[in-house]
């Protein structure tokens, strides 16, 4: 029989792995503790990673896009 339990947490404000493959993420609220092997925590560390970097080239490009509006407003003054 499998359990599931879904936990709404708000904001992370404490990451910490210990020993024995234990992931603990201090919530509000409270603490969450889950056990990991080493699949799962590689598993995890790829799907954050990627997030990661999609987060970063869409800050880069909306960055390049604001620069280059204000380079043509700047270039429309004079």
């Amino acid at each position: 029989m499998k359990v599931s339990r879904v936990i709404e947490a708000k904001s992370v404000s404490h990451v910490y792995y210990g020993w024995h493959n234990e992931l603990q993420l201090t919530v509000e609220g409270g603490e969450l503790k889950i056990t990991l092997d080493e699949s799962s925590l590689r598993a995890i560390a790829q799907v954050c990673n990627k997030k990661i970097a999609e987060q970063d080239e869409e800050k880069a490009e909306e960055a390049k896009k604001l620069a280059a509006e204000k380079e043509f407003e700047e270039s429309t003054e004079n």
